[in-house]
């Protein structure tokens, strides 16, 4: 059964063609002559430095599909009447810009008349909650990539959509998926000079995209033009905070501990004119991080402490320095080729490549800092487009793509490595603080593979009616390994038994297919979006027939799943500067295949070793092949208004009714060993209002942005392994039955921007202002235990971005400084559970602590809070034709 679907959907592929990510827009409209009003037949229209153009009909309408979103001038030319020229034309992805002609009878030969498009303020086939940033406005936010982008939307925060769990957004990039197949998060982070536009759906989407609960980043990279520009672009710079007591050394200012060195280049390639285009970026960044510890202790040290003095002993061989634990070093590499083959064929090949290096603050290993792990990934993706145009109303786009992602963590590369000591060294010092001397001792490695196959047939049926419909076909290798090295009695190194708890391996080949039909009717001003979407899913994973002894227990090949979305959209114009939009859709998403494959043995361990739990999991937790797709119900409606030609008002209201989402639950083996086997039994609900207020900016005005959300979002668990969590506790805490706060639950969220341009100061300031998230009351002296029933601090920050051009000829230089945290504001991301405050823990009188240093400083958690006011000073040097 299987392989005959396989075949099926394969044969679609080569046969048919899918609609995917929308990666262009529409230019429509009339032409009617000026004096009568009359329709003028057979009109040429041409899109100014391209190869797109059409013909007016009998009626006198036009439309030209497949443009990349842009800038662009349109020109109409006729026999005997005046061309007429229109600058400033905008086009946006998925989305139609009507322009309208009229053409009066020429009088000198030659002449054009030349009109600034006036872009309609309101988009009247928006359908559901969207935000789409150009390349000119990130320019004038001055942000510097694309997770700056996304929180500034509203419903965003932390990368929660509308109140989502994480790795519920699908990143797509010039059409093709950007998430990460192991963990569902975002594999690239693009740069922002690399972006034409991005589209962040936040509300509903059209059946074109799938595995997605709760958004949608779509992003379309820049071409090369028929002019060369580039751009340099360098800075320096570092925190300056007065919080000196909660953030160890950053009094230290050192004006090179964030670095940054990035260049551009894109425009033709020499002797291929305008046919063959390029476009490409690099970058260098390094961030110190403002997390600090100080190496009194390496890890081959032993300490051991005691409320006797007499039988305590500290032996500390470190130099004292003081060690950044949160840097991080990436390299990265951009770049798109674009070949125009002629005017109906184009193809397009893009890559990324990213190299990163990273370590995680962890207060354990503050004296110790040699002794903590390191993190290191590298990563890449490349395409291949091929789109033809069959006419002017009907073009096809087929795409091919590969990624690769692998990922380490460890302490030393090597499980050998004579750096390594037994654990004890960590864990049986008689301390309950800081350790003074031994290492984590995992090692994790994985990498993954996912190849792409695509087709898009999209076709303007009628002047009123487009289609699209196909298939897809994706195909994932995922491989891991990670075991704990342990010392023998001879004080040799070992790595686990293969059948051990503590030493795991996999390979799994999962496939994912899908198909779906999406049609846009645009009945006068009404725009409908109807689509239905199919999804399928084949785990290529085993399942025990039995929990009494899952080791040994029968397994059995696990099942498919399948499921059918349907989506609609209505966008109803109420005045000529006013639309109502309403959607509704199911949402389905696979649950990350880390959820699918952890454990792969089945493995129960009686006796867990000390030491810290695996890095990508929990003791004695195992994962679930057969675990369905999450499923989400969501539907909005909403109102937008133009209240002036710059300002408008949106208004909109949504519900989310989440279901299937992953949780655990706990069973027990028939040798007593207890263990938490994954299942779909979590379930949530979101729901709220958004107000956005944006005010276009003019030359020479300010231009701002006001968006609120009120949002409620509620279940009854935050995270999947939360049942393993509260049963591990001391005492066991029984899991919630019922909807509580969620812990990303921002009841109130605002979010502010304003930009302008003065003589050449481009000056943006950018404020987010966030209620207090939930967290869970603890304490020895506090009985009354709510899950999630008290608030942490509200949190606040501004920054500030100047920049100033200096223009020379077609060269520009601009200095700049940017400022985050810009009043330095403590803001606590976590809190202590017996104070709700990250300063303090009640608990501590309650305690006798033994181990270096002070209790006062063991409880001071600088990654509590947020980062602290952070400068840097820089320049960067632009030229081509962007001056």
């Amino acid at each position: 059964m299987r392989r005959s679907i396989r075949l099926f959907i394969l044969g679609l592929i080569l046969c048919q063609s899918i609609l995917f990510a929308g990666t262009t827009g529409k230019i429509s409209g009339r032409i009617t002559d000026r004096e009568s009003g009359d329709p003028l037949i057979g009109v040429n229209v041409i899109l100014e430095g391209t190869m797109h153009g059409a013909a007016s009909d009998h009626d006198g309408y036009y439309s030209i599909l497949n443009i990349s979103p842009g800038e662009y001038s349109l020109k109409t030319t006729m026999i005997g009447y005046q061309s007429v020229i229109q600058t400033n034309v905008q086009v946006m992805v998925d989305l139609t810009t009507p322009i309208d002609f009229e053409m009066g009878t020429e009088t000198l030969a030659g002449e054009a008349v030349i009109v600034i498009a006036k872009m309609p303020t309101v988009k009247k086939d928006v359908t559901s909650t969207s935000f789409r940033v150009s390349a000119d406005q990130i320019e004038q936010l001055q942000v510097q990539n694309l997770s700056e982008i996304i929180n500034l939307q509203a419903g965003v925060v932390d990368g929660h959509f509308r109140g989502g769990r994480a790795g519920e957004v699908m990143y797509i990039v010039d059409g093709v998926p950007m998430n990460d197949a192991y963990s569902g998060d975002n594999l690239f982070d693009v740069e922002s000079d690399m972006i034409q536009e991005v589209e962040i759906i936040s509300g509903t989407f059209n059946a074109e995209y799938g595995q997605a609960m709760s958004g949608i980043v779509n992003i379309v990279t820049k071409e090369g033009q028929k002019n060369y520009s580039g751009k340099v672009s360098i800075y320096a710079g570092d925190y300056l905070s007065s919080h000196t007591k909660t953030f160890m050394n950053i009094d230290d200012v050192n004006p090179a501990s964030i670095t940054n060195l990035q260049m551009s280049l894109s425009g033709p390639v020499p002797l291929f004119k305008e046919r063959l285009s390029f476009s490409i970026l690099g970058r260098v960044y390094s961030n110190d991080g403002w997390q600090y510890g100080q190496r009194i202790f390496r890890p081959n040290d032993y300490s051991y402490f005691s409320e006797k003095p007499d039988e305590q002993f500290i032996q500390s061989t470190g130099d004292s320095v003081y060690v950044p634990m949160n840097p991080n070093l990436k390299k990265s590499l951009q770049g798109k080729i674009s070949f125009k083959l002629s005017q109906r064929d184009k193809i397009n090949y893009t890559g990324f490549f990213e190299d990163e290096k990273h370590r995680d603050f962890d207060r354990l290993f503050k004296y110790n800092p040699n002794g903590n792990y390191h993190h290191e990934s590298s990563s890449y993706q490349h395409s291949l487009q091929y789109t033809h145009m069959f006419g002017r109303s009907t073009f096809l786009t087929a795409n091919a793509s590969e990624s690769y992602t692998e990922y380490a963590q460890y302490v030393y590369q090597s499980p050998y490595d004579p750096g390594y000591v037994p654990l004890e060294y960590l864990t049986q010092n008689n301390s309950n603080g800081f350790a003074t001397g031994g290492m984590r001792m995992w090692h994790h490695f994985r990498d993954n593979r996912t190849r792409i196959l695509k087709t898009d047939i999209r076709s303007q049926i009628t002047k009123n009616q487009t289609i699209g419909l196909g298939v897809s076909y994706k195909k994932i290798r995922l491989w891991l390994h990670e075991y704990q090295i342990y010392f023998d009695e001879n004080d040799e190194i070992q790595i686990p038994s293969d059948l051990s708890w503590y030493n795991n391996t996999y390979t799994h080949e999962p496939e994912e297919m899908s198909a779906y039909i999406q049609d846009k009717l645009e009945l006068g001003e009404i725009i409908i979006n109807l689509g239905i979407r199919y999804d399928y899913f084949d785990p290529d994973g085993v399942v025990p027939e039995n929990f009494y002894n899952t080791v040994d227990a029968p397994k059995r090949t696990a099942e498919t799943s399948s499921q059918l979305s349907p989506r609609v959209g209505i966008a109803y114009p109420i005045s000529d500067q006013g639309v109502i939009h309403f959607s509704y859709g199911h949402f389905f998403q696979i649950p990350n295949y880390e959820h699918l494959y952890i454990n792969p043995d089945f493995e129960v361990s009686l006796i867990q070793l000390k030491g810290d739990q695996p890095p990508r999991g929990r003791f004695n937790i195992m994962g679930n092949a057969e675990l369905k797709p999450e499923k989400t119900v969501s539907y909005e409606i909403g109102i937008k208004q133009a209240i002036s030609s710059d300002l408008t008002i949106d208004v909109t209201g949504f519900n989310k009714d989440i279901r299937d989402l992953i949780g655990q639950i706990t069973l027990q083996n028939i040798y007593g060993g207890k263990f938490w086997y994954f299942i779909n039994r979590d379930y949530a609900n979101v729901k709220g209002i958004t107000v956005a207020l944006d005010m276009r900016e003019v030359p020479g005005a300010v231009g701002f942005s006001v968006d609120y959300t009120y949002q409620s979002a509620t279940g009854n668990a935050s995270d999947p392994l939360d049942e393993s969590k509260n049963q591990e506790s001391e005492p066991p805490i029984q899991s919630e039955k019922k909807r509580q706060p969620l812990n990303w639950d921002q009841t109130h969220s605002l979010n502010l921007t304003t930009t302008t341009t003065q003589m050449g100061y481009h000056i943006s300031v950018i404020g987010k202002i966030g209620s207090g998230t939930p967290y869970t009351r603890e304490s020895p002296r506090y009985n009354n235990r709510i899950l999630n029933g008290e608030r942490k601090p509200m949190r606040m920050t501004f920054d500030l971005n100047v920049i100033k051009d200096f223009r020379l000829n077609s060269v520009t230089i601009s200095p700049f400084i940017k400022i985050t945290n810009l009043f330095d504001r403590k803001n606590n991301r976590e809190v202590y559970a017996s104070s709700g405050t990250a300063d303090y823990d009640y608990n501590m009188i309650f305690e006798t602590y033994r181990g270096y240093n002070t209790q006062k400083e063991w409880y001071i958690q600088p990654n509590y809070y947020d980062e602290p006011r952070r400068i840097i000073l820089g320049c960067s040097i632009n030229f081509g034709r962007n001056n």
